[in-house]
């Protein structure tokens, strides 16, 4: 059997999570945003149907693999010619954390619902979008990534959107000292936002950064609700950074974590840890994704 060389990677839909849940499915069906739900399914399944024939009809060998068992393979980087991801942003982030050479490429399969930045196209351009990259007509996009350091051990993840320092409840007052160049600074906050510039469109947008080039290799870092009155006006409390620079956090709290690109991949964040960040040697490469902001 020919050794395929391509990973397919999709997302499980709402609908197909939502209809193992009974009472989940009877509640929503109550209400339009079900067929929300199924609309959103029929277009995914679509587009992962077209993926497949699309592949088969450029005898391009591929194996299929569920967003949330990625982990499990071993070896990906040297296994495969590329990766495509089936799904939105959340999908190829799960991806990206497997990656250090090859490139992705990653397919919206619901343009309708999903923002997908990251992805060069949609079912409608996938062959087209494939076509060239495998001809040599179109580059892949070299998108930055953030590494980290706990204690001066490299942590095995890089940062695709961004990561957060906090503590662990959401309702709890994060605690640490921000260290920047030769500046040093207690705060007390709602937690430490560090983006790359691919996602500074996401949370740290929301929290007051802004907005960079998605091929710029700075990046930034934004503290969310600031509290100032035990020990007055703070100044570090956001701004872009070279990447030649790293940012360093000192942890203050018992129950410390860090958030990478999500809710999935967490690491403790205890008291007295230390957290270098910077940028990563190993940009992710991104078929047909557009320069610029």
């Amino acid at each position: 059997m020919r050794k395929p060389d391509v990973l397919v990677v999709y997302k499980e839909s709402a609908y197909t999570r939502y209809y193992y849940s009974r009472q989940l499915a009877g509640h929503l069906k109550k209400g339009n945003y079900w067929k929300i739900v199924q609309g959103s399914h029929q277009r995914h399944n679509e587009t992962l149907k077209g993926v497949r024939e699309t592949l088969k009809g450029l005898g391009i060998g591929f194996k299929l693999v569920l967003r949330n068992q990625i982990q499990l393979l071993k070896r990906v980087d040297e296994t495969y010619r590329l990766v495509v991801s089936v799904g939105g942003d959340g999908t190829l982030l799960d991806s990206s954390h497997h990656l250090l050479k090859i490139p992705i490429l990653g397919v919206n399969s619901d343009p309708l619902r999903s923002v997908a930045r990251f992805s060069g196209c949609d079912l409608g351009t996938f062959s087209r979008t494939l076509t060239a990259y495998l001809t040599g007509k179109l580059k892949p996009v070299l998108v930055s990534r953030l590494e980290f350091f706990v204690n001066g051990k490299r942590n095995e993840w890089l940062v695709l959107n961004d990561l957060l320092a906090a503590t662990l409840s959401p309702a709890g007052t994060s605690r640490y000292v921000l260290k920047i160049g030769a500046k040093a600074e207690e705060q007390m906050s709602s937690g430490l936002w560090i983006s790359s510039a691919a996602g500074s469109t996401a949370a740290i947008f929301s929290a007051g950064g802004r907005v960079m080039p998605v091929d710029s290799q700075k990046f930034q870092y934004v503290v969310r609700e600031i509290y100032q009155k035990k020990f007055g006006p703070r100044r570090l409390l956001g701004g872009i950074l070279p990447p030649t620079q790293a940012l360093e956090v000192v942890s203050r709290m018992k129950e410390g974590r860090i958030f990478v690109d999500g809710t999935n991949l967490v690491a403790p964040f205890k008291l007295g840890d230390r957290l270098r960040v910077g940028v990563s040697n190993f940009p992710l490469k991104v078929i047909g994704l557009k320069k610029g902001v």
